[in-house]
């Protein structure tokens, strides 16, 4: 066998330290660092390897290691979990489980979930839900997993299964979070909840940087975005008990184009868990009036909605209403909303249980003297409803619960309707929706 002469051999060592240190370097000067993984203080951490000997290794918090096995063993051995093979981008486990389509999830499901999880084989990461960091609710879901094992979740075979076909950056063999986050650039949004540039979110359109670090609702709506109350109080908004409404615009990331980029009206995004495609969003000014689209009348708005000399058309941001990973609702509803707790879980759309959550922003019939959650003045008494009360069993006959109408017969995020007059002629449609 040819052989390099020792100084030819010991100079070709040199070389390829140098280079390595010098590649190593500019990567670690990088935005890694800078992300929630790469923190040298609160980054990734597998005590197995990073813990000192005898215990683990010695890797430092947030080096890479703690998630890639560049050689798959330390020691001639492989550190825990142990997952019996090479997995993809020589993570320490398997990166998703393809097979596991629905809930419930368990740890080794999701690459994420060793971490992201309350008891874990590598590192403990708390996580609160939405309506906790940045509603101003009680605790909740602690991590992820958690979260995505309640009633409603972002199913991660769906989310999976429409990237690998949408996105040029996801490989069959990527994780579904990576459709919303970047593992290397995702920051601590929740230990900064009123500092959008601690953004987790990756654009699905632009994967390489965060998204909302600058493009906020501030920027993309100005003052037709009213954030939400937080404290019971009503003096504070969203996120996290910001001190106004300027303030709250400009802290709370325009997640409105991020959620579209995917459930917008030109993808078709197949729901496992319901057994159908999802609803297309409109959030256009012809489209959902949650959107851009301009109120038609009063509809009894409670405050920051109600319409002033100053204010009459507002746009909301999906966040406003929905959890972002999963939630004991149906339809990932929050559990808190507009500075209030919703007064049970929403776990039927098959009755009017979802007005549980209208009725943070809308008034409904105790406004009027009437019953709470019953919803007979916003649509047939008010000076604007949409319904005088005429040929009742146009409406009310039929199953399921025709008395009540349950809420989604007529509210979608796509949803048409037609106004009637008092004989019960149409005097045209208009666009509704929750």
């Amino acid at each position: 066998m040819f052989r390099y002469p020792f100084n030819q051999r010991s100079i070709l060592f040199v070389v390829t330290c140098l280079y390595s240190l010098l590649v190593t370097s500019s990567l670690l000067a990088g935005e890694y660092i800078d992300s929630a993984h790469g923190s040298s203080s609160t980054g990734v951490f597998r005590p197995i390897i990073g813990n000192a000997a005898p215990a683990g290794f010695g890797y430092s918090q947030g080096n890479c290691a703690h998630c890639h096995e560049q050689h798959a063993s330390i020691e001639g051995s492989e550190p825990l979990p142990d997952n019996g093979g090479a997995s993809s981008y020589q993570l320490f486990a398997n990166n998703f489980n393809t097979a596991q389509t629905t809930t419930p999830y368990s740890e080794s499901d999701n690459f994420c979930f060793y971490c992201h999880n309350d008891s874990t084989s590598a590192q403990v990461v708390l996580n609160n839900d939405y309506s906790q960091n940045f509603g101003c609710a009680a605790q909740g879901p602690t991590t992820i997993m958690a979260a995505m094992n309640l009633r409603s979740y972002h199913n991660l075979y769906d989310v999976w299964n429409f990237a690998k076909d949408e996105f040029s950056w996801f490989t069959t063999s990527a994780n579904p979070c990576d459709a919303c986050h970047n593992p290397h650039l995702a920051k601590r949004n929740w230990a900064h909840a009123q500092d959008p540039t601690y953004s987790a979110i990756s654009k699905t359109s632009d994967h390489f940087s965060l998204w909302g670090t600058s493009e906020t609702m501030d920027s993309s709506y100005s003052t037709r975005y009213q954030p939400p109350y937080c404290s019971s109080s009503l003096t504070n908004r969203e996120p996290a008990a910001s001190t106004d409404a300027v303030a709250g615009r400009a802290n709370t990331p325009d997640y409105v184009d991020f959620c579209i980029t995917c459930h917008s009206t030109t993808n078709t995004i197949y729901s496992t868990s319901l057994g159908r495609n999802l609803i297309p969003i409109d959030w256009s000014i012809t489209g959902n009036k949650h959107g851009l689209r301009p109120m038609d009348g009063s509809v009894g708005t409670k405050a920051p909605y109600d319409p002033t000399s100053s204010a009459t058309d507002f746009v909301l941001s999906c966040l406003d209403c929905h959890e972002a990973h999963g939630s004991a609702n149906l339809m990932l509803l929050r559990r808190r909303a507009n500075g209030s707790d919703l007064t049970s879980s929403i776990t039927s759309l098959a009755v009017k249980e979802i007005g549980l959550i209208c009725l943070k922003c809308h008034k409904d019939d105790t406004a009027y003297g009437g019953s709470a959650n019953r919803w007979e003045a916003v649509h047939h008494l008010i000076s604007d409803a949409p319904y005088l009360e005429f040929q009742c069993g146009s409406c009310h006959s039929g199953t399921p619960s025709s008395n009540p109408v349950p809420c989604q017969n007529c509210h979608t995020h796509s949803g048409t309707v037609t106004r009637a007059d008092t004989r019960g002629t149409s005097v045209g449609t208009f666009r509704i929706g929750f």
